[in-house]
């Protein structure tokens, strides 16, 4: 597996010779006493991060998997493929050695330690694992053919998916973690955030650790699912929802489907939605 390795204009990346499985690339901070501030966007392929050493972001890229059909064969039940044997007869390719085009496209920008990493994932899947100081600051997506996965950072994360989990693991700072069709896992260590934090799901669960003495606000809403929580749950009752249209003379009111209430005395809202699956609150003790 070869890579394309672009380098800024800005920062100079190092390359390291190629792992067993892929390559790896460090890229300096500017700062090196100060967190990095990481966004990577991918179309297919997933993305880890973990802690890892000061003053600098550590990129490790593999070919990830593109499901069923990757097409790196010839499929004779395939349509697309099958169309196209008879063209290639004709061009007298069926006599000639193919040679697999594998190879992907890797580019990281650093910018006063923000760090930008892209691929050509639109292209065919990637995995990347990524090392950033402890203290970093995360925003991470992707669509198709992979999860997202942090563990162990202390700085703000965002993550965002489409076709896959979201997993956050021994977080320290204000999370925001949504995907579509996956489950949202996140858990923090003995502190959390005291700001507000957001997760949610169309079709999954989403199950959230918080320590034992966690105080905060929270929203809970699931259309098709259950709630479960460790913590003793103060809840409110919602107030009517008026809405109003004064030219059509149309007058409305509701309750929406959605649980309020408070642990621990309340603090910064916690919101949790999802319509297909269940919503489960657990106590981290010790």
């Amino acid at each position: 597996m070869k890579i394309r390795t672009a380098i800024s204009a800005v920062a100079a990346l190092v390359v390291a010779p190629a792992l067993a499985a892929g390559e790896r690339l460090v890229v300096p901070l500017s700062d090196p006493a100060q967190p990095a501030r990481l966004e990577v966007s991918l179309v297919m392929g997933s993305i880890e991060v973990v802690a890892g050493k000061a003053g600098e972001v550590v990129i490790e890229a593999t070919p990830g998997a593109l499901g069923e059909h990757d097409h790196d064969h010839e499929c004779e039940d395939c349509p697309a493929i099958a169309g196209r044997a008879a063209d290639k007869e004709e061009r007298g390719r069926a006599k000639l050695k193919r040679i697999p085009n594998d190879s992907y496209e890797l580019a990281a920008e650093e910018k006063a330690n923000r760090v930008t990493v892209s691929t050509d994932s639109w292209a065919r899947a990637i995995a990347l694992r990524i090392a950033v100081p402890e203290a970093s600051s995360v925003s991470l997506s992707t669509v198709n053919d992979g999860d997202l996965v942090v563990g162990g950072l202390s700085g703000e994360i965002e993550l965002h998916n489409t076709n896959g989990n979201v997993t956050v693991r021994d977080a320290r700072g204000p999370v925001s973690a949504n995907t579509l069709n996956g489950d949202v896992t996140v858990s923090f260590g003995s502190n959390i955030a005291s700001a507000p934090m957001a997760f949610s799901t169309l079709n999954g669960d989403i199950d959230l650790t918080l320590p034992a003495g966690a105080r905060f606000d929270v929203r809970l809403k699931s259309e098709n699912g259950e709630i479960y929580s460790d913590f003793d749950v103060v809840l409110a009752r919602n107030a009517p929802k008026v809405e109003e249209e004064r030219g059509k003379g149309r007058y409305r009111v509701s309750v929406t489907k959605e649980l309020t209430g408070e642990v621990g005395g309340g603090g910064p809202e916690i919101f949790l939605k999802t319509f297909n699956g269940d919503i489960v609150l657990r106590r981290r003790d010790g």
